[in-house]
């Protein structure tokens, strides 16, 4: 994440030299959403028969081909080449990630476990803005290669001191449970599952989140006059108020409040957080309103994936269907952002609020029909 977080203030600004509009930066994130939905359930499935470790090793290496490709491209077709070559790859890291701690983590700690790893992600999103936006100076291409560089290291890394977290007798019960059906087929099955409204609500807060994620660093550029430095200093104090919530807060309110209502706090917060960001009228207010939709995003990820990793039978196909949803939304969101955002500047984000909003609907409809059809 702290490769990720390198190149989030400098992505849309490298796109944008290249003469790219609104909608083509947010063609470059769907793409790279599209493949993950694909792949994500794919990877997540063979971790449960092969193991994690490999699976992780292979995910960050196909973040480091991704990172040399993106320094390396001079054209917008070179950028869509790394960014479908990345999210086919990169797609085993965040099931496999999570089946992971599933793995090594009891149902108690279960909540605890997916904040901690929320944590760590929000530590590289704390770092990586900032850092990018000091690297940017050098040049545009400069913190795509340099976190090419932590990508190798992370992998080098994995193979020399990450234990395999499922015995040899697990794999071979996992290849005995576990059918060979497509990625996509995998996804639909789950809509089959009681785990389906937590599908739902993420892929809708996935689709508010990306839309702010594609559109914020031109939204405050055109509002406020921000630049790709003064984003990364947003990204950073963004990624400190998660390493806080998730650290600290996420598993206490799990364990207190029970995953469904963490959720829906989150899902509200990050509805404000958004509709705050129309009202910005300085840096200040820009990050703030910023932390704001972060705390929403703290929460509503940790949350959803200790209930997924719970209910599952299976918990490298049923995160890696988890995280095909959350892909999915990354799919529509950047596009449906960035055409938005070139008819008018605002549009995308009273759009990403009206979404946020039918993710709390939803959530809670389904689960007051499902408590009321139990009931019967």
């Amino acid at each position: 994440m702290l490769g990720n977080g390198i190149i989030i203030p400098v992505f849309p600004y490298y796109v944008k030299s290249m003469g790219a509009s609104a909608f083509q930066l947010g063609l470059l994130l769907t793409v790279y959403a599209l493949c993950q939905f694909i792949f994500a359930p794919i990877w997540g499935r063979y971790s449960d028969k092969v193991g994690r470790k490999p699976l992780l090793m292979l995910g960050i290496t196909g973040y480091a081909v991704s990172f040399i490709l993106y320094g390396l491209a001079h054209a917008i077709w070179l950028l869509f080449v790394a960014r479908i070559a990345g999210g086919i790859l990169s797609a085993a890291v965040m099931p496999t990630a999570m089946a992971y701690i599933g793995d090594v983590t009891t149902e108690e700690k279960r909540g605890s476990g997916m904040g901690l790893m929320g944590a760590s992600m929000g530590l590289g999103m704390v770092m990586g803005p900032a850092l990018g936006g000091i690297l940017s100076g050098i040049s545009f291409t400069f913190p795509f290669f340099f976190a090419a560089g932590l990508a190798i290291v992370n992998v080098i890394t994995i193979f020399i001191f990450l234990k395999e977290s499922l015995t040899p007798e697990e794999r071979m019960q996992q290849q005995v449970e576990v059918t060979d059906d497509s990625g996509i087929s995998s996804i639909l099955g789950e809509l089959r599952t009681p785990l389906v409204q937590f599908f739902i609500m993420l892929f809708l807060a996935s689709v508010a989140h990306s839309m702010n994620e594609a559109t914020y660093a031109l939204f405050m550029q055109n509002k406020i006059g921000m630049g790709a430095k003064e984003a990364g200093w947003a990204f950073m104090v963004a990624g400190i108020v998660m390493v806080i919530l998730q650290g600290v807060l996420v598993g206490k309110m799990i364990n207190r409040l029970g995953e469904k209502k963490t959720i829906v706090i989150g899902l509200s917060a990050m509805a404000v957080g958004l509709a705050l960001l129309l009202y910005s009228f300085n840096i200040i207010t820009a990050i703030i309103f910023l932390a704001v939709f972060c705390c929403g995003m703290g929460l509503i990820r940790p949350a959803t994936s200790s209930a997924v990793s719970k209910g599952a039978a299976n918990q490298g196909r049923s995160l890696g269907a988890m995280q095909g949803f959350d892909s999915l939304g990354r799919v529509v969101g950047p596009a449906f952002g960035g055409f938005l955002l070139d008819l008018n500047w605002s549009y995308a984000y009273i759009g990403a609020v009206i979404v946020a909003l039918l993710a709390v609907i939803c959530f809670k409809a389904y689960d007051r029909h499902h408590s009321r059809a139990a009931g019967c």
